[in-house]
């Protein structure tokens, strides 16, 4: 059953990730997945009360995802504007559903917002939709086969869809570059003592064909 799209937001759990920069400051990086399919999640609805809700893995197909925003909050506000796709923001479709990775800027709300996540006080996340799939008012069920629009993904202290974690760890990406470039060291290294002892074999065979030879 159609009936006429109208906007709604949902709410997920996500994850934060620190990264270290070569000069030695951050840059913070959100990251998960907004919206999750196959997973019956109870919502309420303005119409129908309470009801229980699924998102099936095409409802993202065809949808246009090139001007998503990363917001706080549903506030379109420009200084709450924290991210958008292409440009600081990676978002994607996979089995599990939408996810996306942020690089925060370097302004005052990104660093607090980052600290609110990272800290556990906040994490949960929303997105912002349009749809035309209607609830089943004898079931109290509504699965949502497309979605038309999606308007934003924002940060949220009330998320709706508990399955998700959040994990907030730190990666220092210089030590981790370090920690590479030692293993591709002892491999060159490792490499260079094989040419070594095959070298030492033939100039062994070639003294030994020699000596035959006298």
């Amino acid at each position: 059953m159609q009936a006429n799209k109208r906007s709604e937001y949902r709410s997920i759990k996500f994850e934060t990730r620190v990264e270290k920069k070569e000069e030695g400051g951050k840059k913070l990086v959100l990251r998960g997945y907004p919206i999750v399919f196959n997973t019956e999640t109870r919502i309420f609805d303005f119409w129908n009360g309470d009801i229980r809700e699924t998102i099936l893995p095409t409802a993202l197909d065809g949808t246009d995802l090139t001007n998503v925003y990363l917001i706080t909050g549903h506030n379109i506000e420009p200084d709450k504007v924290l991210g958008r796709a292409g440009v600081n923001m990676r978002i994607e479709v996979d089995e599990t559903g939408l996810f996306f990775e942020c690089e925060l800027p370097n302004t005052e709300h990104a660093r607090d917002m980052y600290n609110l996540v990272e800290s556990g006080i906040i994490d949960g996340m929303s997105f912002g939709f349009s749809c035309s799939d209607e609830v089943n008012p004898e079931t109290k069920t509504r699965t949502i086969t497309h979605i038309d629009e999606l308007f934003e993904v924002s940060i949220t202290p009330f998320p709706a869809y508990k399955e998700a974690s959040v994990i907030a760890h730190n990666q220092d990406v210089k030590r981790q570059e370090k920690v590479e470039a030692a293993d591709e060291q002892k491999k060159q290294e490792e490499d260079e003592a094989k040419k070594a002892e095959i070298a030492k074999k033939e100039q062994e065979i070639k003294e030994l064909e020699e000596s035959l030879n006298d």
